[in-house]
């Protein structure tokens, strides 16, 4: 039997509008009232999904950062809280200056160079200002190039630093590094949020369309890939849903959480 719902926010709860639809709302709400809690993953900021959450509450837990923040919401309560260390920030905006560099708050993203087009973006004036303002609120850290011959050298002059982070190495529209806390792990976030309830792995349903969901989908008691996710993360999923577009989370419910009643 399974006990808690998690899902990635976007590509996967929302549709291509922004919106979750008002039937899925009632699904998620119903299953709440069953005491069946429902997680968030987000890439958007912390703040945008208190503002989904404010009108209309349909979530217990917020994962952000890849689970560098976790964010109890029924009990206004951080479960977990890794900012990066200002000494770390400041050696890798200074050994790599040369690159665009995006720092990320729980709000916004704040890149160095180039506009991108990214929500919520803003571009740092003086580093200092921005670093003392944000010290304690700084939880991914990106360095962006145009090459995957210059990514992999970033990753190897940031393991020669031997600093106490994480490092990912990314492709979208341009090469980049993903920098986090050492720790930091939205499996670790998950397994946390298990224990505070008292389940196991086995008991969650995970769906999503995020390739960073691989590590949890390997763990999880039922991983679903959306439609519209990639190829990879459809390769781990146990099973392949609709799109978001298509009510893929209230149909996860209605296969997987119906059972109401076992849960009262």
């Amino acid at each position: 039997m399974y006990k808690i719902l998690i899902s990635d926010f976007e590509d996967t709860l929302i549709d291509n509008e922004d919106a979750i639809p008002l039937s899925t709302m009632l699904s998620l709400d119903k299953m709440r009232t069953c005491h069946i809690p429902f997680t968030v993953i987000t890439n958007k900021s912390f703040k945008s999904i208190l503002e989904y959450n404010k009108d209309f509450p349909f979530v217990d837990y917020i994962i952000c950062m890849d689970g560098a923040y976790v964010y109890d919401a029924k009990e206004s309560k951080v479960l977990i809280h890794k900012n990066i260390g200002i000494s770390i920030i400041k050696k890798i905006q200074k050994n790599f200056a040369l690159y665009n560099l995006c720092f990320y708050t729980l709000d916004w993203c704040n890149y160095t160079k180039k506009e991108i087009n990214k929500e919520n973006q803003r571009k740092i004036g003086d580093f200092n200002v921005f670093s003392k303002f944000h010290k304690d609120n700084i939880f991914k850290i990106e360095i962006h190039t145009s090459s995957k011959k210059n990514q992999l050298s970033i990753i190897s002059q940031l393991e020669e630093m031997d600093l106490d982070i994480e490092i990912q190495a990314k492709k979208e529209k341009d090469y980049f590094v993903e920098i986090f806390m050492k720790g930091c792990s939205r499996l670790l976030a998950i397994e946390k949020i298990c224990k505070k309830n008292h389940f196991s792995l086995q008991e969650v349903v995970f769906i999503g369309a995020n390739l960073n969901n691989i590590e949890s989908y390997k763990s999880v008691g039922m991983s679903i890939a959306v439609d519209n996710a990639s190829k990879r993360l459809k390769k781990v999923a146990g099973e392949i849903t609709v799109s978001n577009n298509e009510k893929a989370v209230e149909l996860a419910i209605k296969k997987y959480l119906n059972d109401f009643s076992s849960n009262t």
